[in-house]
């Protein structure tokens, strides 16, 4: 078993692989929480007694923040997509206010050692699209927030700047849970290891500038083409992009840009759309997220590659000026300035 998990830090949200499951099945201390078809199961059972969630001050709020969190997640998905299953998710938690690390979530993942090709199951992702449960009674993926980071609990209201939004954190790493993600290593290797030939339905998609997919026909990886993009993105024009045919349509026809900087930053690089980009910067999955008010809504793009990914679309895509109208409710223009990298 292989566990994708997925880092979101103060000002960098990464995604990384982490070989392991170590996910407990039994021990369920909240129950389920839904809206639509998606609902979620969240297992408190290996946090620290009197700490983190299970804190005898903050333990109650903190709770109901991640219960809201999953509903109003369950919400947003349901406006798009009809697919149903109850996801459980482990959860842990960390008190360290000098760690950049806000959040972290992932999904299970499972290879059967020998078929080649998009094979690399996230466990979450076919939970939710072929209703099977590739792990059993064992915790589907994973989800960690950081305590010792200033936070806003408060769905009704934006963030301050100074706190951190609590919900577009978590909106983030539920996304990269069900499947926005690469399984591809900084030198091309795949998750399972050198020579299994299993990619993520993610990396189906990757191509270069040029249109060079990453993914050749016999499954094996482009180096040269992969060398060049997964560190090539000077300027938005060159790095690695998304080539799938709806996440295109809604970026009016064009590849979506993928964040490639020029130096590979570990977990962020390729999993993410183009922070770099003035056109992507204010979107949900960008790799970088500021304090103040943060976007709790899927753009018209990561609808299209979520649909890509294989979701079952249940609305059109929203239009881009939308998407726009809402940035501009919750005062992006000010977020946008304030952006910042660690």
């Amino acid at each position: 078993m292989n566990h994708a998990s997925t880092p979101c830090r103060r000002l960098s949200r990464l995604t990384r692989l982490l070989i392991g499951s170590g996910l407990v099945a039994g021990g369920l201390s909240v129950g389920a929480n839904a809206y639509a078809a998606l609902s979620f199961t969240f297992d408190y059972s290996t946090n620290t007694p009197g700490a983190g969630f299970l804190d005898p001050t903050f333990g109650t709020d903190r709770q109901n923040a991640l219960t809201a969190a999953g509903n109003a997640f369950s919400s947003l998905f349901g406006q798009y997509f009809s697919n149903s299953a109850n996801i459980v998710l482990s959860v842990t938690s960390s008190d360290d206010p000098n760690s950049l690390t806000l959040a972290s979530a992932g999904s299970e993942a499972t290879w059967d050692g020998v078929t080649e090709g998009f094979t690399y199951q996230e466990v979450v992702r076919n939970k939710l699209i072929n209703g099977t449960d590739l792990n059993g009674s064992a915790a589907d993926g994973s989800v960690d927030v950081n305590w010792g980071q200033a936070w806003h609990l408060d769905l009704s209201s934006d963030a301050p700047f100074g706190q951190y939004d609590f919900y577009s954190t978590v909106f983030h790493e539920f996304t990269h849970a069900i499947g926005f993600s690469s399984s591809i290593g900084q030198n091309g290797e795949p998750a399972f290891g050198a020579g299994n030939l299993a990619w993520s339905e993610f990396d189906r998609f990757l191509g270069d500038k040029n249109g060079t997919m990453m993914i050749n026909p016999d499954f094996t990886l482009n180096q040269g083409a992969w060398d060049a993009a997964s560190v090539g993105g000077a300027s938005p024009a060159e790095g690695m992009f998304f080539y799938g045919a709806n996440a295109m349509a809604a970026n009016g026809g064009n590849p979506v840009g993928l964040y490639s900087p020029t130096t590979w930053e570990g977990g962020s690089s390729v999993s993410h759309l183009d922070t770099d980009n003035p056109a992507l910067e204010a979107m949900m999955m960008t790799h970088a997220g500021p304090d103040g008010p943060s976007p709790r809504v899927f753009s018209a793009i990561e609808v299209g590659v979520l649909t890509d990914l294989g979701f079952t679309a249940v609305t059109p895509v929203p239009e881009p000026e939308t998407y726009a109208m809402l940035l501009a409710g919750l005062g992006m223009v000010g977020w946008q300035v304030r952006r910042r990298r660690v």
